[in-house]
């Protein structure tokens, strides 16, 4: 299944407070847990990402997260900014913490609407082609996806949010690809 613009969209948040955020981000954590049983020990969930509909809430959930003495990291992907934040706590899931927080701002084209879009998910002990092998011989296929920028597998569940197969945490692809 090809991971799509969210279902469960929700309007844009410039008022998002940091325990509105970890409020809202349940359900769909729960969405994870129900569906992530299948890679328990294989694999590690890495970050979670939120996707702005409006310039507007791009800035206000940046600046909630996005503390003097906090890791973050600005990119430009596809015409538009993204950061990559650690959250202040973690949320907890059956594939590990997630400490991180990918913040999309919305799109050139204005065709993003805001909420919750998937979580992404690394392997531990074999490739990122032997997981998607595995999972597909156990009747769960994930769509190859070819972005400008890389390439994942992604599966959407229920309710439009989304699970992303990468090779590597993203904070390894940063380092590798960006702090040469």
């Amino acid at each position: 299944m090809k991971l799509s613009a969210q279902k469960q969209a929700q309007p844009s948040k410039p008022d998002m407070t940091i325990d509105r955020f970890y409020a809202e981000v349940a359900p769909f954590i729960d969405k994870f847990n129900n569906w992530a049983g299948e890679l328990r020990f294989g694999a590690k969930a890495d970050h979670i990402c939120y996707k702005c509909g409006a310039s507007e809430e791009f800035v206000a959930i940046r600046s909630l997260f996005e503390l003097p003495g906090t890791y973050h990291f600005l990119s430009f992907i596809s015409g538009r900014r993204i950061v990559i934040i650690k959250l202040p706590k973690p949320i907890p899931t059956l594939l590990g913490k997630i400490w991180f927080l990918e913040l999309s701002d919305q799109k050139p084209d204005g065709s993003q609407t805001s909420g919750f879009d998937h979580i992404e998910v690394y392997p531990t002990h074999v490739t990122l082609e032997q997981m998607v092998a595995s999972l597909a011989e156990r009747g769960i296929s994930f769509e190859q996806s070819i972005r400008p920028h890389h390439q994942t597998y992604d599966l959407t569940l229920k309710g439009g949010f989304g699970i992303r197969l990468e090779p590597e945490p993203l904070i390894e692809t940063i380092k590798r690809r960006d702090m040469k």
